[in-house]
């Protein structure tokens, strides 16, 4: 039976094996090769893993992780970002610079219509609104059909 994380230390352990089952299915990687090219130790992973930490995980190597794995440091920072956690403003800020490069794609006029479009579609799929953008398509994933997770998906990983 899922149940929604109660505490930052399990929805960050949910955010990681989510990264990790994401990485062995899409490149076949074990937590000792994520170790190895992340730079963040076994036992750490594993740590983060079991929700077995009691200081927040340190900023470097959460970003590390999500670097090297496509992931947005914002959807790492987001789990953490519980009542009583601690967010500091330099996490604010990078939140922030990640928000402004994709208002500035938004209104770049070299960016074309229909990537305009899937970035719109996707943030709406990351706030959980799955409403659709206007003047786009009709939904190609059928009738009634769930679009496919964002963290599955390797458009959003870019």
């Amino acid at each position: 039976m899922d149940t929604y994380p109660t505490t930052p230390q399990m929805a960050f352990a949910q955010f990681v094996r989510q990264a990790v089952d994401d990485a062995r299915e899409e490149h076949g990687w074990t937590v000792g090769d994520i170790a190895h090219h992340t730079g963040v130790s076994r036992s750490t992973l594993f740590r983060w893993l079991a929700g077995d930490w009691q200081r927040y995980p340190e900023l470097a190597k959460v970003r590390s992780l999500c670097a090297t794995l496509g992931l947005s440091i914002a959807a790492a920072i987001r789990p953490l970002a519980m009542p009583n956690a601690v967010v500091t403003p330099h996490v604010l800020a990078e939140v922030e610079a990640d928000m402004g490069t994709i208002r500035r794609r938004l209104l770049d006029d070299t960016v074309s219509a229909a990537d305009k479009r899937r970035i719109r579609e996707l943030l709406r799929r990351l706030a959980g609104r799955d409403l659709p953008v206007e003047g786009a398509p009709p939904s190609t994933t059928g009738s009634g059909a769930v679009p496919p997770s964002p963290s599955r998906t390797s458009a959003s990983r870019r």
